[in-house]
């Protein structure tokens, strides 16, 4: 049936322009730029950079087309995100929601994340009401559902009811509230891949797939720089050359995605400045300003054997 209009300013829908395709709402160039600008800052995930630049260009094109009378198709607005974690996916998924609000494709920018257990009730009846809510919070702006497959374990045994209602829920407000919103389903490959063979009513609509990379050394190396940078510090030579060490260890080890990806450098880094902050409270001298914003060789040993300490007793089939 007919939902509820969304409440609040930040989700005012713009004008749909009522017969046509794209909405006609109005455009910011300057927003454009300052999200691509931003993606093109990311470290690494050329193909994913190609792929929202060609998106973006394919939406520019077709709302100047509009404007001209030609014949457009519909935007896309249906995405799968496939990667592992820590890839840049829920970034990504916010310079996307940016892009399409600069052309009026959308309403806001907001970005609504979303697990199983945001859609899914506890018990039966809820689900749809869960699930409808939280889509309705995210109208004007962008849905992105993290680790969409386990929405759908009809693996196990009996099926599971509760995820499927939440998907169909999900696939008939994507397409009801498609001129509103934007979805992306997100998750490891393989979970995407079992997800989409599942579901054909999925595939047939989510035909947009962006596929994101385990960093490689050099990369993660350059995150372990910028994450330091951004917030004043720096690494020493001797602590850059070792980085660019422990970065192609875990990726030769095939460590990498199980530890995060860039998630594992932000924690590299931040249990680094601890190490460091412990090492210089026990400095008898006067602290300089390099002191204070400089992470050694040992701040980064002695953080890289807490993180792989940290790996559990999951660590023997990781190797």
């Amino acid at each position: 049936g007919p939902f509820p209009p969304p409440a609040g300013p930040a989700v005012r829908e713009r004008g749909t322009g009522a017969g046509g395709p794209l909405p006609s709402g109005p455009t910011d160039p300057a927003l454009l730029e300052q999200a691509l600008a931003e993606l093109e800052r990311m470290v690494g995930l050329e193909p994913v950079k190609r792929q929202v630049k060609a998106l973006s260009a394919q939406l520019n094109m077709a709302r100047l087309r509009a404007g001209q009378g030609l014949p457009v198709q519909p935007p896309k607005r249906h995405f799968v995100f496939s990667g592992p974690s820590g890839t840049g996916k829920t970034t990504v998924a916010r310079i996307l929601g940016r892009v399409f609000y600069a052309l009026g494709l959308l309403g806001g920018d907001h970005l609504v994340e979303a697990q199983r257990a945001d859609l899914v009730g506890e018990y039966l009846g809820q689900t749809a009401v869960k699930a409808n809510e939280l889509i309705d919070s995210a109208i004007g702006g962008v849905l992105f559902v993290d680790e969409a497959y386990s929405l759908s374990n009809s693996g196990y045994g009996k099926g599971d009811a509760y995820g499927d209602e939440a998907l169909q829920v999900l696939l008939k407000r994507a397409e009801d509230n498609r001129d509103h919103l934007v979805v992306i389903l997100a998750g490891y490959p393989e979970g995407m891949d079992r997800l989409l063979a599942a579901n054909p009513g999925l595939s047939s609509r989510f035909t947009s797939r962006v596929d994101f990379p385990s960093y490689r050394p050099g990369e993660l190396t350059e995150i372990g720089k910028v994450l330091a940078a951004e917030n004043g510090d720096q690494w020493d030579e001797e602590a850059l050359d070792e980085l660019g060490s422990i970065a192609a260890h875990v990726v030769d080890q095939g460590w990498i995605d199980e530890l995060g990806n860039g998630r594992f450098l932000r924690t590299l880094y931040e249990k680094s400045c601890a190490y460091r902050d412990l090492r210089l409270s026990g400095y008898p001298g006067t602290l300089t300003r390099d002191d204070l914003a400089t992470l050694r060789l040992p701040d980064l040993m002695q953080a890289y054997g807490e993180v792989l300490s940290g790996r559990g007793p999951q660590d023997p089939s990781a190797l």
